[in-house]
C-alpha cells in the first residue's frame, strides 16, 4: 500500500512535487496565487488529456526552477 506521499503514477507524482514546491515558495501573496492557479489549471487538464498535462507540468517545473534560481525560463 502506497504511503501518504508515495505515488505510482508519474504525472500524479510530478503534480504533487510541484504543489509542495509552490507551497514552499517565499513570495508575495499575488505571485503565490498565480503559481497555484497555474498548477490548478494543469491538474484540471490532467483529467482530460494526461499527455498535455505532462508537457505543461514539465514546463511549469522548469519555470519554477528558473524562478528559484533567478534565471529566465528557456523558450
Amino acid at each position: 500500500m502506497p504511503g501518504v506521499h508515495q505515488v505510482d503514477d508519474p504525472l500524479a507524482a510530478d503534480l504533487l512535487a510541484a504543489r509542495v514546491a509552490v507551497d514552499a515558495l517565499e513570495c508575495d501573496p499575488a505571485e503565490h496565487a498565480r503559481w497555484r492557479a497555474r498548477l490548478i489549471a494543469i491538474t484540471n487538464a490532467a483529467k482530460r488529456d494526461p499527455a498535455l498535462a505532462q508537457r505543461r507540468i514539465d514546463r511549469f517545473r522548469a519555470d519554477l526552477a528558473a524562478r528559484s534560481t533567478g534565471r529566465s525560463p528557456e523558450a
